[in-house]
């Protein structure tokens, strides 16, 4: 019972305590702080708390009559891993924020929405009835939408609205694919759902079509990912870090469940996801070595990143019997994923305190005198690029061997062409890395020298020493992570544990060689084609820019199109309704006459200020009086909705039989 009630204090806690912190806030934003720490500090000791009793059964919690479908949560191995992610992370950030935050407007706000948005990450990943976790993902997108419109200057306001647009976008189509699902299957818990949907046909590639679009808005996959690189710059940093470290991940964690457990590893559509993840990768990599902008490189970055996770989910499908390190991958770079790229984006922000910019033409230089963040903006680096000795080496290395594995079963173009993408992406993320790092941190500017110490506390250091020395403990004790993914993989349907040797000769040389071929990228192309010297400054470019743009050329057009069009034919329908209850009117004007039975009563004082009160009584209208009151009583805008609702009515009885 215990651990049941431990399960609905991590839920309930972030929320509460959202509350309770804006009320503090209105008298001491001091003490708000403190009890923010607090909070998320004992929000992440629960969970670590609560992961024996998860690793030896999973822990359940079912309460009726809570969201018409009742509560179902769920604690197992395969979700504790993104709880404690989720805990954690938003701990460490919440310290942070109690300096980055120290010259914003609207700060009790933030926290509260904060908190808020913590409730709802815990909530998808807890909930074992899917439409549970659809309510917590719809939440989640409204609360995280206060967090990016925060500085409310025209910025923030125009990436909200495309963030929020494009949130609701996905949770309509996620919806439809839920009421699908739940109509031909009426089954709605996740562990089910797998043996109920085998029996659909076609059926279930346009529910599971549906549904990961729904997920895919949020995990960035192409050609959804056009948020992004609006949103992450426009975010504060703090939320930019939770943005990408973890609310990246429920978009992933839905198409996981979608495609491992809903489909069961189908090979077609983990074939899709194979396809998707590689085309992430790529892109997002390519667009990350032409931005300036520091959190625009790693919002691009983050769509890469994405893509190494859906190429996993993808090759766990495609492997079939032999997916176990394709799983033990892809879980393994969703954690590595939540600390490099928090610590990076921690970085970034670091900076942006001292000189409110993070365009590296403007910057250079900064970080030269900065010893530990140089230190650990270094570390971080390491890790995103795969270095051995840092995590992401292992988690690379687990997705690449699986990848291998997939040629052997599969020797043809297209699985030698994936291995070149997977090599190339890489090697591009080592590019951008080193162009972040070289012009911020090696170059020479005095007129940073010893700016730190005045702006920066310990308190916004240390959240990214421990992730520091996270990065370092993963990377060189490897089995750390491994004996926790081994409590998650049953899950999958996988009964042995995996023994990998990672420090071996051929896995280091094929680390350092791709390393050096991100080096060739950013000497050959970074330095010698985008940077540019104009007189005695040094700038890079962005031809980018110019490109085809998604948004610009493909969504903007088609969406006007399609509200021009659609407001054509409603005005046509708006007219015709108009025009047929007139026609009908003029036709029944010849039994105007006609009486129909009804009463109306006429009450009024005999006298000023009596209580006495007369009622007349009329016992019959006619009938043009009736069609004349309707007439008043309804507009054309009603008009057009009875009519779509007529549409739609007649539609879903074509769906139906």
């Amino acid at each position: 019972m215990i651990y049941k009630i431990a399960l609905m204090v991590i839920l309930l806690l972030p929320s509460v305590a959202a509350v309770i912190g804006y009320m503090l806030g209105k008298k001491s934003e001091r003490n708000r702080d403190l009890f923010n720490v607090i909070v998320t500090g004992i929000e992440l000791l629960i969970v670590i708390l609560l992961y024996k009793e998860v690793m030896r059964e999973p822990i359940e919690l079912v309460i009726s009559d809570i969201m018409g479908t009742g509560l179902y949560l769920k604690l197992d191995g395969f979700r504790y891993i993104f709880v404690f992610i989720s805990a954690f992370i938003w701990f460490l950030t919440t310290i942070y924020s109690t300096q980055y935050l120290i010259r914003y407007k609207n700060r009790n706000r933030y926290y509260a929405f904060f908190m808020l948005t913590l409730a709802s990450t815990v909530g998808i990943f807890l909930s074992e009835n899917i439409l549970n976790l659809f309510t917590f993902f719809e939440i989640m997108s409204f609360t995280s939408y206060a967090l990016i419109i925060h500085d409310q200057d025209e910025y923030a306001l125009d990436a909200g609205k495309i963030y929020i647009g494009m949130a609701i976008a996905g949770g309509m189509v996620l919806l439809m694919g839920l009421f699908l699902l739940y109509e031909y299957t009426g089954v709605l818990n996740i562990s089910q759902l797998g043996e109920s949907i085998k029996v659909l046909g076609s059926m279930k590639y346009l529910i599971s079509f549906l549904i990961i679009v729904g997920f895919g808005v949020k995990a960035s996959i192409v050609p959804l990912h056009v948020w992004v690189p609006k949103v992450y710059p426009a975010a504060p940093t703090p939320a930019s870090a939770v943005l990408s470290g973890v609310l990246l991940k429920t978009g992933l964690f839905g198409i996981m469940i979608t495609t491992e457990i809903l489909m069961q590893g189908d090979f077609m559509v983990s074939s899709v996801i194979f396809g998707l993840g590689l085309a992430n990768m790529f892109l997002g990599g390519l667009l990350a070595l032409f931005q300036r902008n520091i959190k625009r490189v790693l919002a691009y970055s983050g769509m890469s990143q994405a893509g190494y996770i859906l190429v996993g989910i993808g090759l766990c499908g495609i492997l079939k019997s032999h997916k176990a390190i394709a799983v033990y991958g892809t879980l393994y770079h969703m954690i590595n994923h939540a600390v490099f790229k928090v610590l990076l984006f921690m970085g970034t922000g670091i900076i942006y305190m001292v000189l409110h910019e993070v365009s590296i033409n403007k910057i250079r230089g900064f970080g030269k005198h900065k010893k530990i963040l140089k230190g650990v903006f270094f570390i971080g680096l390491c890790a995103i690029i795969g270095m051995p000795g840092f995590n992401g080496f292992i988690s690379k290395t687990l997705l690449h061997e699986a990848l291998y594995e997939a040629y052997n079963l599969y020797p043809n173009t297209w699985m030698n062409l994936a291995k070149m993408i997977f090599t190339i992406s890489s090697s591009f993320t080592i590019a951008y890395m080193l162009k972040i790092f070289v012009t911020v941190f090696m170059e020479k500017d005095e007129k940073y020298k010893g700016q730190l110490k005045d702006h920066i506390k310990k308190r916004a250091l240390l959240p990214m020493v421990i992730l520091s020395i996270a990065i370092l403990y993963i990377g060189m004790k490897p089995e750390s992570i491994l004996v926790v993914l081994n409590g998650t993989v049953e899950n999958f349907g996988i009964t042995q544990g995996l023994e990998v040797h990672f420090y071996t000769a051929s896995n280091i040389k094929s680390s350092f060689l791709t390393i050096f071929i991100g080096i060739g990228i950013y000497i050959g192309f970074v330095r010698g084609y985008l940077r540019r010297v104009d007189g005695k400054e040094i700038l890079y470019v962005n031809p980018s820019l110019r490109w085809f743009n998604l948004e610009r050329n493909v969504y903007a057009p088609v969406l006007k199109g399609t509200f021009l069009s659609t407001s054509v034919v409603f005005h046509v329908l708006d007219r015709a309704v108009v025009s047929s209850v007139h026609y009908i009117g003029d036709a029944l004007k010849g039994f105007s006459g006609m009486k129909i039975k009804g009463s109306s009563y006429r009450e009024f004082s005999t006298k000023k200020g009596e209580d006495c009160v007369i009622k007349e009584k009329r016992e019959l209208y006619s009938l043009k009086e009736v069609i004349a009151k309707l007439s008043r009583n309804m507009n054309s805008l009603m008009y057009s909705v009875f009519v779509v609702a007529a549409i739609l009515a007649v539609m879903l009885v074509l769906l139906v039989f």
